[in-house]
């Protein structure tokens, strides 16, 4: 029996082409703060959240607005036959004042004619539209990242200049300032003191690194048991707010981000000053509650230790006074931007109290639409109004209060930390 005949092959042309609609963008990072809970800051009694490291305000209708809180009573009381008429401790209170302005994002976008065809095929629009949401996360990330280190986010400087304006001369490093090797205790000789202006806070913080080695790396500012141990003793000279961890041994404490790098260092069990002891609690030993914070690695003490691969780094400058201190960040779609190849640069980790961190939102995220010519040019976004800043208060003596957390300098475990410090001076 013969075989039946194939049929011919259409013109090369005419084909039918197959494509990918799966079209894969380059990896991203993970970021832990996308998915972290917001706690409210309640405008009716003027009441702190202490059961997150954000104090969310969604009330305000203005590009700043005002929070007071209560101070606890102070002075003593009477005793014995003294009379109490008289010693009547009034209020007082604390102030800040809080700041936002516009963030959009948008995209073109086709809905007829030849170049939305070309593009149908792939489904590209639909895709870009949704990668809104992954750059979204990214921008609150690194907005969130920047006001805990320079006490506002920067979308501030590209905003409305009356905002800005007001702002940019409040700019600074976190108040609450932790350098290995310079002890535990608060100001002095020993860590770097707080100003309000930007240059002389540098300088003090470039000090401290020089008091404890100079600007290279040294094994004594990584992440070790040691200095794990004085970050918590410095909490507790500071009295930062603690936060209420459900699954830590006493349901309070704070939570500690660290790069990658201090965490594999941390984890090391080559590593003889990493050996934490009876105080360390791994992840597979913590209970659930603990271990549905985003990142967590493990428990020392009362900090719940949180990997975070997007953690900013710094870089200072100079051979002597007016020094300074450059911070490097991942932006979005996972560029890097930290200058790790920098012989100086400096990791940093953030300790987070109650409310280390304010949001200020009046005006949550939303679509936007352009278009043009009847449709054949459009555009989408998102847009919204809002501001990140640190939770820095005024008392009735015009003295600073920032209580909530405090940002920690160390050196890369991979950068050359191989030379031990010398005694600070």
């Amino acid at each position: 029996m013969g075989q039946i005949a194939s049929s011919a092959r259409l013109p090369v042309n005419s084909r039918v082409l197959a494509y990918n609609t799966e079209l894969q963008m380059r990896g991203n990072i993970d970021d832990i703060y996308c998915s972290l809970p917001m706690g409210q800051y309640n405008r009716k009694n003027e009441s702190w959240p202490m059961d997150s490291i954000f104090a969310s305000v969604t009330d305000p209708k203005s590009s700043r607005t005002r929070i007071t809180l209560k101070e606890n009573l102070a002075l003593p009381g009477t005793s014995g036959q003294t009379p109490a008429r008289g010693t009547e401790e009034d209020f007082r209170t604390l102030d800040m004042t809080t700041w936002q302005d516009n963030y959009r994002k948008v995209v073109p976008a086709k809905t007829y004619g030849l170049l939305d065809m070309e593009k149908a095929q792939y489904s590209l629009m639909e895709k870009h539209k949704d990668g809104l949401g992954l750059w979204n996360g990214e921008e609150k990330g690194l907005r969130i990242r920047q006001s805990f280190m320079e006490r506002f986010d920067l979308n501030m400087a590209n905003a409305t200049s009356n905002v800005w304006s007001q702002i940019q001369p409040l700019l600074s490093w976190n108040p609450n300032v932790f350098i290995p090797g310079l002890g535990v205790t608060v100001g002095g000789a020993f860590q770097p003191v707080w100003s309000s202006n930007r240059a002389t806070h540098t300088n003090n913080i470039v000090q401290g690194l020089i008091r404890t080695g100079g600007l290279g790396q040294f094994i004594g500012r990584t992440l070790t048991a040691p200095v794990l141990e004085d970050i918590s003793n410095y909490a507790l000279a500071r009295r930062l707010k603690r936060l209420k961890i459900p699954g830590l041994p006493t349901g309070y404490g704070f939570v500690l981000t660290v790069s990658e790098l201090q965490a594999a260092l941390l984890s090391n069990p080559t590593v003889a000053t990493n050996n934490l002891g009876s105080l360390y609690v791994s992840y597979e030993r913590l209970n659930d509650t603990v271990q549905k914070w985003r990142g967590v690695i493990g428990s020392y003490n009362d900090i719940l230790i949180i990997c975070d691969p997007r953690q900013p780094t710094l870089v200072p400058t100079g051979s002597a006074a007016p020094f300074g201190l450059t911070a490097g960040y991942m932006v979005w779609d996972s560029t890097d931007q930290r200058n790790r190849t920098n012989a100086n640069v400096k990791d940093t980790a953030f300790l987070h109290g109650a409310g280390s961190i304010v949001r200020v939102e009046g005006e949550k995220l939303h679509f936007i639409r352009d278009s043009q010519d009847y449709d054949f040019r459009n555009g989408v976004g998102t847009a919204g109004v809002r501001g990140f800043q640190l939770p820095i208060f005024t008392d009735a003596d015009g003295n600073m209060v920032y209580d909530c957390g405090a940002l920690i300098i160390l050196d890369l475990p991979n950068g050359g930390a191989v030379t031990s410090n010398p005694p600070v001076g």
